[in-house]
C-alpha cells in the first residue's frame, strides 16, 4: 500500500492582521503585525462559487458550517468580524479596522488540520449548538507561539471577537502539545512511543495489491511491525487544534487529522502511563 500523503501548506495566519501599514486605532506601541515568525503562503482566493452562494442562517447553528462560509466568502468573512478587532502579543495591543483587514481562510489554506480531543465521544461537541465559545489554534513550534483566534457567538451569530499571540505553555495540556510536535516530526521518538500491540482500523496495510484492498478493523498490529504507511504525513513544526471547551487535562488523547479538500480523515488515540505518550490505536476513514 502506498503511503497516505497528506502534504501541509504553510499557514497564512498572521497577515491577515494589517501587515506593516499602521491605521486608524493603532496606538502608539503599535505591532507591525501580531507575530513575523510565520511564513506568509500568496494571497488567498476565495471560493467563487462559495462567495456567490447566499449563506443559510442555520449556518450559525453549528460552528463547523459557520467556518465553511467564513473562509471561503470574504465578504461574509469581514461581516462576522467585530471591529476594531483586537490582536494582542506580548502585553502589546493592536486594533484592526475593518479596511486593514484582509481575506484569510485559516485552516483552510492547509490541506490538513488536527483538532486534539479526550476521547472520541468528545468529538460530538463540534456539532453541539450548545458551544458559545470557539478558539482556532495554531501552533509553530519553530518560533515556540500559539496565534489563537477567538469566536463568541453574540446575538445569534458567530463571531471573531479576538486574536491572540502566546508562547507555547510546554506543560499545556498535559505536555501533549510538546510530544505531538516531536510525534510528527521525528521517526526515532514516534516508535519509542507506541503501546506494544496496536490496534488499527482501515485499509489492510499488508495487502500488497492497491486495487485490490480490503478495509479491516481492530487489526492488531505489533510495535516491532511498525510502519508509517499506517498514519498519514504529519507537521510537527505548524498545527492546529480547535478548542470548543474539551478538556485536554487528562492521560488520553484522541487526534482527529482532517483534511478539508479530499475529505479524508483519521483518528489516532494516545495514552500517558508513567508520563509517557503512546498511539495505542489508528482509525483511517
Amino acid at each position: 500500500m502506498k503511503r497516505l500523503l497528506i502534504a501541509v501548506g504553510l499557514l497564512a495566519l498572521i497577515s491577515s492582521c494589517g501587515g506593516n501599514k499602521a491605521g486608524e486605532g493603532v496606538d502608539k506601541d503599535t505591532l507591525d503585525s501580531v507575530v513575523d515568525t510565520i511564513v506568509a503562503v500568496p494571497a488567498d482566493k476565495e471560493d467563487s462559487l462559495i462567495a456567490e452562494t447566499k449563506v443559510p442562517k442555520a449556518a450559525d447553528g453549528v460552528f463547523y458550517d459557520f467556518m465553511s462560509s467564513f473562509c471561503q466568502n470574504s465578504k461574509y468573512q469581514k461581516s462576522r468580524i467585530k471591529f476594531p478587532l483586537p490582536c494582542l502579543a506580548e502585553g502589546r495591543r493592536r486594533m484592526v479596522t475593518a479596511k486593514e483587514w484582509h481575506f484569510s481562510k485559516l485552516h483552510y489554506n492547509s490541506d490538513i488540520y488536527t483538532v486534539f480531543f479526550p476521547n472520541a465521544k468528545s468529538i460530538s461537541l463540534e456539532t453541539d449548538e450548545r458551544v458559545k465559545k470557539v478558539s482556532v489554534l495554531w501552533y509553530n513550534t519553530v518560533a515556540n507561539v500559539v496565534s489563537k483566534y477567538k469566536f463568541e457567538k453574540l446575538d445569534d451569530q458567530w463571531m471573531l471577537t479576538l486574536i491572540e499571540e502566546e508562547t507555547i505553555d510546554g506543560d499545556a495540556e498535559n505536555g501533549f502539545v510538546g510530544f505531538y510536535s516531536k510525534f510528527a516530526s521525528d521517526e526515532s521518538f514516534r516508535k519509542e512511543h507506541l503501546a506494544e500491540t496496536i490496534l488499527y482500523d482501515g485499509i489492510d496495510p499488508d495487502e500488497e495489491e492497491e486495487f485490490d484492498a480490503v478495509m479491516v478493523r481492530n487489526k492488531k498490529i505489533h510495535s516491532s511491525e511498525w510502519n508509517d504507511i499506517l498514519i498519514p504525513e504529519l507537521s510537527g513544526e505548524q498545527f492546529s487544534n480547535i478548542d470548543f471547551g474539551q478538556d485536554l487535562s487528562g492521560p488520553e488523547r484522541m487526534v482527529s487529522v482532517e483534511s478539508p479538500s479530499s475529505g479524508f480523515s483519521s483518528r489516532l488515540h494516545f495514552h500517558k502511563e508513567a508520563d509517557k505518550w503512546r498511539l495505542y490505536k489508528i482509525e483511517n476513514i
